[in-house]
């Protein structure tokens, strides 16, 4: 199409165009400036609401008012220097004017049950090595001062483990013959026979110890410690043979099986690591229940003195229903039908009982029969025959850069958690799945206090008894 304008009439339409384009230029002007306005009003609106659903989302989610996480043994933040230790050597003095039989005790009641020592003082002083618990600040210490008298007296223990117990006045013991059975004036039972007439010393005490193993070494298990729960009890004749030192050369041990509640099959073992067989005149293993009844002994090695006591699990009674034993609120067995040992050692070489009374020297380990024959150990122990996993990533090492060997870091992990907890009393196991910081409410104050705070968490009656099993 061909449009052709006049001369005369091209300069009006020229206006026309160009005015109406100014016109179309200000309404699309006008046009985009109300769109612009309009998306800035949009996008102020936008913001606002992002702001305000920030505002109201953040309202929602307070931390402070969230529930707390579940805290579990595995969550613990653990001192690096912690031993876990909850017993201690104490080393004090005794000496009297005249021979005096003196019987130590950890309460005030002088309970026999917390009996530690019934010695022989003689004239002069004589160093005396007790093992007692961590949280024991004072021992009591009981004699006769006439016919029918006793003197029970408050023995400090001090920082450093020493103390000093002089006795002042008291009546010089007469040798009595002492038969098996009981004397109900004295409180004098059967452990207290002519054997130990000189003296002896008890490990913890007179009553139960307990050791509580998880089974899924070097993997950290559910903590629950029920998986193989075992009780012991030592006694050492104490005499003085000559200078000032007690010496032992019999011994009694009793172990006792509380609780198994673990997923693989572990069996008992003693060690003595300060005694080896060549040390020893004889070894007796007996069923204390049925006297009659006396058991092989098998030791492990032709030096070391380490006796296999799986014969303690080998019939162990089986509730209907339960695939464990003794972990379950449905399934319990009776104090009267736990398994127990009692092994009579006699030395032909006395030793020092302070050699012979630490922790770490009566090592009671249990071990696998099938695999690798994996060994769980206290912390701070080494295995007996085990190839330890010096290389797991998950263990702390036990080897340093210089290739020195730090022998207290076996069977500890990364995060400095164990594997074997000893407890120096007769303490109720957890029930199978429990969870043990809930059981024992002190454990977590203690642990994470490198054990200053709570070191009686076992015993100071604060324990969620439902998560719990009692054998006398």
């Amino acid at each position: 199409v061909r449009v052709i304008l006049a001369p005369s009439t091209i300069g009006v339409n020229i206006s026309k165009i160009t005015c109406l384009y100014s016109k179309s230029s200000f309404i699309i002007n006008e046009t985009s400036n109300i769109i612009m306005k309009k998306k800035t009003v949009l996008f102020a609106s936008c913001l606002l609401g992002t702001l305000a659903f920030s505002s109201c989302e953040k309202n929602l989610y307070d931390e402070s008012k969230q529930p707390e996480k579940e805290l579990q043994m595995k969550d613990l933040d653990i001192p690096a220097d912690f031993q876990w230790k909850l017993t201690r050597t104490a080393e004090g003095t005794v000496s009297a004017n005249t021979p005096t039989m003196v019987s130590l005790f950890l309460d005030e009641k002088c309970s026999e049950k917390e009996k530690i020592a019934t010695i022989l003082v003689h004239d002069g002083e004589s160093k005396l090595p007790l093992s007692i618990p961590t949280y024991v600040k004072t021992l009591y210490a009981q004699y006769e001062t006439g016919p029918n008298e006793k003197e029970s007296i408050s023995v400090r223990i001090n920082e450093d483990g020493s103390f000093s117990l002089p006795i002042a006045q008291s009546v010089t013991t007469q040798t009595r013959s002492v038969t098996r059975g009981s004397d109900k004036d004295t409180g004098h039972d059967i452990e207290e026979d002519i054997r130990y007439s000189q003296g002896v010393v008890y490990h913890p005490k007179k009553d139960w110890g307990t050791i509580m193993y998880e089974d899924q070494f070097p993997i950290l298990g559910d903590y629950d410690f029920n998986d193989f729960v075992i009780n012991y009890k030592v006694k050492f004749n104490a005499y003085k043979k000559k200078g000032n030192e007690y010496m032992s050369d019999l011994m009694t041990i009793k172990l006792r099986i509380k609780a198994r509640g673990g997923i693989y099959l572990y069996y008992p073992y003693l060690r003595l690591k300060e005694i080896d067989q060549k040390d020893v005149e004889s070894v007796k293993i007996t069923d204390p229940k049925t006297t009659d009844k006396e058991f092989e002994v098998k030791y492990m090695d032709k030096e070391k003195f380490i006796i296999d006591c799986s014969d303690l699990i080998l019939n162990l009674p089986q509730p209907a229903g339960s695939r464990y034993f003794n972990v379950e609120k449905t399934a319990l067995v009776d104090t009267e039908e736990l398994p127990e040992f009692e092994i009579e050692i006699k030395l032909n070489t006395a030793k020092e009982v302070k050699e012979i009374l630490e922790d770490d020297e009566f090592d009671l380990y249990i071990a696998r029969k099938d695999g690798e024959k994996t060994e769980i150990h206290a912390n701070g122990i080494e295995p007996a025959f085990y190839k330890y996993p010096f290389n797991n990533p998950d263990l702390l090492p036990v080897y340093e850069s210089d290739g020195d060997e730090e022998d207290d870091n076996y069977y500890f992990s990364k995060e400095r958690l164990i594997w074997g907890l000893r407890v120096p009393g007769n303490v109720a196991h957890a029930i199978e799945a429990a969870d043990f910081l809930k059981a024992y409410p002190g454990f977590k104050k203690w642990a994470t206090s490198g054990g200053k705070n709570e070191q009686n968490w076992y015993g100071q009656g604060n324990a969620d008894k439902s998560l719990l099993i009692y054998n006398d």
